[in-house]
């Protein structure tokens, strides 16, 4: 016998997570037990299992008859091994030594199989929510081609999220902790050592998701995401506009402003479920005007257009993520954007005529271009 005390609740929870029925992982262990026993000259050996609370019990059954004409299936009355034995139904169950099974190769079976069943029981499950937003903890790590990995609890299987996501992040990911997480991709077949089910928060359809449940304008069409432009895990600039239904009944509405919600709470709550600064912009087709609303909350004060595609902004100051925020605004607007930051005297010139507007661009609100000089258009 394999004394386990918990073999039946081990039963229970590897069915529990994989997905698989209590009695069909039963007939994985017996197959990996019957594979590894019946080599050799136990080829044709008959085996009767037996699971209990204490453990699984493995018999050699042989079958009682007058004259043997299978040595490896029959025996008689007067062999000895009956006293080693029970008797049932006319027959031997002769305990098997287990000690000399090989555990290991039982288990890799075992694994290997529970995997395959496993696989397409998740994908069943899964597939059809991929492209949702998932809340739930992280149970452990996992290493895939050498890639580290949280493993998410998914309730009914599991999902894995790439540790280099989480390097954004202030502290990294504690046991039980709960995320939002994105079900990027669910895979039907096993590709080696890889995960099945990819989980992510760095995808751009991630914050999309998020923004169409938390903003109802934007689930119900009447506000629509033009475009985002995004340093995962730090900051994203979202461009919308007006949805169809919005222009048809000519609803008026803000909706920049709609989104950012009152005192900034919807876009602070936002921020706060996907721990990056979120930023919203109502999209135009003027690229000035469109530049400036995109730096934003970083103040811009004197633009030069010196080529058609060639700009230099000139700004009060510059953090070091928006270094990288102007690459990704540069290339959207396919503009090679220079910065210059405000020289000290230039500093106290902007601030002796704060507020004059020598050129006007636009009259939107929250626009504050300064200076517009155009050279070699």
């Amino acid at each position: 016998m394999i004394e386990n005390n918990n073999t039946q609740q081990f039963i229970k929870q590897l069915a529990k997570r994989e997905g698989v029925s209590e009695e069909k992982i039963k007939e994985i262990i017996i197959d990996s037990f019957r594979t590894s026993y019946c080599q050799g000259e136990n080829a044709n050996a008959e085996l009767h299992f037996e699971f209990v609370d204490s453990g699984l019990s493995v018999y050699r059954l042989y079958k009682i008859v007058e004259k043997i004409s299978d040595p490896e299936k029959e025996t008689t009355k007067d062999n000895k091994l009956l006293k080693e034995g029970q008797m049932r139904n006319d027959c031997l169950l002769l305990p098997i030594d287990t000690k000399n099974f090989s555990y290991k190769e039982i288990l890799n079976s075992l694994r290997k199989d529970v995997e395959e069943i496993s696989w397409a029981w998740q994908y069943k499950l899964y597939k059809p929510q991929q492209g949702e937003i998932i809340y739930k903890s992280i149970k452990g790590k996992r290493l895939f081609q050498g890639e580290e990995y949280y493993s998410v609890d998914l309730g009914k299987g599991t999902g894995y999220w790439a540790k280099s996501e989480s390097r954004t992040l202030r502290e990294g990911p504690r046991l039980g902790q709960y995320f939002n997480l994105l079900i990027k991709e669910v895979r039907e077949k096993s590709t080696g050592d890889a995960p099945q089910i990819i989980l992510t928060r760095a995808d751009d359809l991630f914050i999309h998701k998020l923004l169409e449940r938390e903003i109802p304008e934007i689930k119900k069409g009447v506000i629509v995401i033009h475009d985002i432009l995004r340093l995962p895990g730090v900051a994203s600039k979202i461009l919308v506009e007006k949805g169809k239904s919005a222009i048809k009944f000519n609803l008026s509405i803000d909706p920049a402003g709609t989104c950012i919600g009152k005192r900034g709470e919807a876009a602070k709550k936002i921020s706060s479920i996907c721990l990056e600064q979120i930023y919203f912009a109502d999209w135009t087709e003027d690229k000035k005007k469109l530049l400036a609303k995109l730096l934003l909350p970083t103040e811009l004060i004197k633009l030069i257009i010196k080529k058609e595609k060639e700009w230099e902004v000139v700004v009060s100051h510059q953090k070091q993520y928006e270094k990288e925020m102007i690459k990704k605004i540069s290339d959207y607007l396919g503009i090679d954007i220079i910065v210059r930051i405000l020289k000290e005297d230039e500093r106290n010139e902007f601030l002796a005529n704060k507020g004059q507007v020598l050129q006007e661009v636009s009259n939107y609100k929250n626009i504050g271009v300064r200076i517009v000089e155009e050279i070699e258009k």
